[in-house]
């Protein structure tokens, strides 16, 4: 029974190795699917392109999921080995939160002036949603610059 678990793991991942596999090669010879209008070209559109999107949009979210679960797995078995530790260790996601909610609030739900594009998501939520991914963006590359320079000054002092 325990060699058949160990095995688990490997056919899982040829088994979402092998679906992925097939689906890009419906992509190239699957087809087109009819043409769309979009910005007033004439567009064609490969026939499995919604199928091969899901299935990507699919396996990011396990690929989430099982990371949370482990993240949380890992936190409590450290928090009832460690608690003080544990507690330390919520630190960053905190900053991390922190980082977002500025960011949000720098954000403006303002309609953005898009060439070409005439639909809402360019204001409201989206827009003050996308001010937050850059600004936080910014506040996060600047933070890797500050610890570069930090750790070769420690290293340096040290």
């Amino acid at each position: 029974m325990s060699k058949l678990i160990d095995k688990i793991p490997g056919i899982s991942a040829l088994v979402l190795v092998a679906v992925s596999v097939v689906l890009v090669v419906l992509i190239y010879i699957g087809g087109t699917g009819s043409p769309i209008n979009f910005a007033g070209e004439s567009l064609t559109v490969p026939r499995f392109t919604d199928a091969l999107l899901y299935w990507t949009y699919g396996l990011m979210i396990l690929a989430v999921c099982i990371t949370i679960l482990g993240g949380v797995y890992s936190y409590v078995k450290d928090f009832i080995s460690n608690p003080k530790s544990a507690l330390k260790s919520l630190i960053p996601l905190a900053l991390f939160a922190l980082i977002f909610i500025i960011g949000w609030n720098l954000g403006t739900s303002d309609k953005m002036q898009i060439i070409g594009y005439e639909g809402t998501q360019n204001q409201g939520f989206w827009a003050q949603f996308t001010d937050m991914v850059i600004y936080s963006t910014y506040a996060l590359f600047i933070a890797i610059g500050l610890t570069i320079i930090g750790s070769r000054i420690y290293i340096s002092l040290k």
